[in-house]
């Protein structure tokens, strides 16, 4: 019960304040989450993961904020919504459609998980290495910097994850003769300092603009079913898309929406639907092959595997059906959550978000130093933040993911390639 109470009130934050996504919250949550299991860990993050995409169609439409990244089209839609009824139908519509598109999602994985397992024995190294090298490859086209800047980030995050000591080469690596180095960068650190601290300082001083300050919530609406089925396959697929997961499913099915429909209640409703549908589909990946395809999943993955998580013993099948069961429960909290207690939240924009930024800026802090504290090393912990929050900073234009998705998963890579290299021969 801890862990859908933690999930869901994470997911809240996440989708109420602009910039401040579940990667951020589960760095703030750090410290707490050690004390849960990997299945309560899998339950927080879905829990998280679905209720900020529930949540965050509110601010979207409601206030043109988008409180999640996979919320842009709704922000656009709802500058054509002239009317409260629109309004009204746009709230109602996203929530009936996001639990509608997370629901079929968990009972198709529920049922039909013995097929989503066989990919399992596929893996091998070569498919391994050749899975994080496609990753790299499609975050190098699609993260939204210039594709040179995306091959410099990876490489950076490649270089940075291998500082301290190389068990294959038997030697160290840019420690410069600091002891603290041999064990490498503080993971927590840099996750904070070149992307949690970028994302946030990029989001201070948004304006908040009043699109509308009263709804009915009593106005329901619902998408025809072929659009909702429709929306829906697009978002799972879309869900497993390297680097863009949730956005990418919802911008898909907004696109497709342009071409069937200028109705922008139904285009809000179409792009929800399917960024709810992705918000489960996009831990396959993770659970199938260990290999995460967002940041958040990558801190997910870190955590689960101090709890003794490896694919090769992990009961996929039980896990992917347990998980199946807790979506459900989860969407349904999701949907009252976003429709018939939605005017509660818009109460929250009563403050100042950019208060709130600071504030969750200085818990970051905190975070890393009780962090360094608990692992006997605040001193290199508070150097460590002290010399990349300024790299962090000045990186605050520039989507950082490639950067630390590549510092993340450098050991799985490089010892891959090693392993392929000793099985070839060459």
């Amino acid at each position: 019960m801890e862990a859908y109470i933690l999930g869901i009130t994470m997911g809240l934050i996440s989708g109420l304040i602009p910039g401040v996504g579940n990667f951020v919250l589960l760095l703030l949550a750090w410290p707490f989450l050690f004390n849960f299991d990997v299945m309560e860990l899998l339950i927080i993050y879905i829990s998280m993961a679905s209720i900020s995409q529930f949540i965050g169609s509110i601010p979207a439409i409601v206030f043109g904020i988008p409180g999640e990244s996979s919320s842009f089209p709704a922000v656009q839609e709802s500058k054509r919504l002239t009317t409260v009824e629109e309004v009204s139908m746009s709230i109602s519509g996203s929530a009936l459609g996001s639990a509608f598109g997370g629901i079929v999602v968990a009972g198709l994985c529920f049922y039909f998980v013995q097929y989503l397992e066989l990919i399992k024995y596929f893996y091998s190294t070569k498919l391994l290495v050749g899975l994080l090298l496609s990753v790299c490859l499609v975050m190098i086209f699609t993260i939204d910097n210039k594709w040179w800047v995306n091959v410099l980030l990876i490489v950076s995050g490649l270089l940075l994850g291998s500082i301290g000591y190389n068990s294959y080469l038997n030697t160290e690596f840019l420690t410069f003769g600091v002891n603290s180095l041999w064990s490498g960068l503080p993971l927590i650190v840099v996750l904070i300092c070149l992307f949690a601290i970028p994302q946030i300082i990029n989001n201070i001083n948004i304006d908040v603009k009043k699109l509308g300050n009263c709804f009915n919530i009593g106005k329901i609406y619902i998408l025809n079913p072929i659009y909702l089925f429709f929306s829906t396959t697009i978002g799972f697929f879309g869900g497993l898309v390297p680097g863009l997961t949730t956005v990418f499913s919802s911008i898909a099915a907004y696109n497709a929406s342009l071409i069937f429909t200028s109705n922008p209640v139904k285009r809000i409703v179409v792009s929800e639907t399917a960024n709810n549908a992705g918000a489960f589909s996009m831990l396959l990946p993770l659970l199938l092959f260990g290999i995460p395809i967002i940041g958040s999943e990558a801190i997910l993955l870190f955590l689960m595997e101090q709890k003794g998580f490896s694919i090769v013993s992990w009961d996929f099948t039980k896990s992917i059906k347990e998980l199946s069961i807790s979506l459900i429960y989860i969407n349904l909290v999701g949907l009252c959550i976003a429709w018939p207690l939605s005017r509660f939240v818009t109460f929250f924009y009563k403050i100042n978000i950019n208060i709130l930024m600071y504030f969750i800026l200085m818990s970051l802090f905190i975070v890393t130093i009780y962090t360094g504290y608990i692992n006997f090393n605040m001193n290199y912990y508070f150097i460590c933040f002290i010399l990349l929050a300024p790299i962090g900073v000045y990186l605050r234009n520039i989507n950082t993911l490639p950067l630390v998705f590549a510092f993340i998963v450098h050991d799985k890579l490089i010892d891959g390639v090693f392993r392929l290299y000793q099985i070839l021969g060459v």
